[in-house]
């Protein structure tokens, strides 16, 4: 269970937010550019402190060792420049232990991509590459931030899918986004201003 009760910006405040995000739903950050639905996430992951208040994981500071794995933070897509799709897998795997061949079943990711460069990727199959790589590691939440971004619908209507699927099994998934298709794969939503 993911609790916050706490005023959130960087400097200055953006918003305040009293509330509980559970286990096994998925909850939509949705307002516009500029509201604070990032650095909403930011706080939420233990990343950015609230200006004042809590953020807890199953009660524990999301920052601290104790919550160490319990959050996965799914923002903008980093690689290794120096590494091939398929070595960034095999580390992951190694860090994980998460099997990725199902995955890369599941999100299209063939030898061709593989045994690519990141660099040498589409933004949509960077996107889709990121995302497989984030969103099955073993984790109480997923915080995800504009999943969408480069994926057509086609992708998009699929990772809406899978969110549902993360969720069944028990995850807490809290993610910021404009698009219907992903909102309508929601529990809930909540309107940041």
């Amino acid at each position: 269970m993911l609790k916050i009760d706490a005023t959130y910006g960087h400097a200055t405040a953006l918003g305040h937010l009293n509330r509980t995000f559970d286990a096994s739903r998925v909850y939509g950050l949705k307002g516009p550019n500029g509201a604070g639905k990032s650095t909403l996430l930011q706080t939420l992951s233990g990343e950015v402190p609230p200006l004042e208040g809590t953020v807890s994981i199953d009660g524990t500071a999301p920052g601290s060792a104790e919550a160490a794995g319990s959050i996965i933070s799914v923002a903008d897509p980093v690689f290794l420049p120096d590494l091939t799709v398929g070595e960034h897998f095999t580390l992951l795997s190694r860090r994980t232990g998460v099997d990725f061949a199902e995955v890369h079943e599941l999100w299209a990711i063939d030898h061709a991509i593989l045994n690519s460069a990141v660099s040498d990727l589409s933004s949509g199959q960077r996107q889709r590459v990121y995302l497989a790589a984030q969103l099955y590691q073993p984790a109480k939440a997923l915080l995800i931030d504009e999943p969408e971004r480069h994926l057509d619908h086609t992708w998009t209507a699929f990772l809406a899918e899978e969110l549902r699927h993360l969720a069944a099994e028990g995850r807490c998934i809290v993610l910021a986004s404009h698009s219907p298709a992903i909102f309508d794969a929601c529990d809930e939503v909540v309107e940041i201003s």
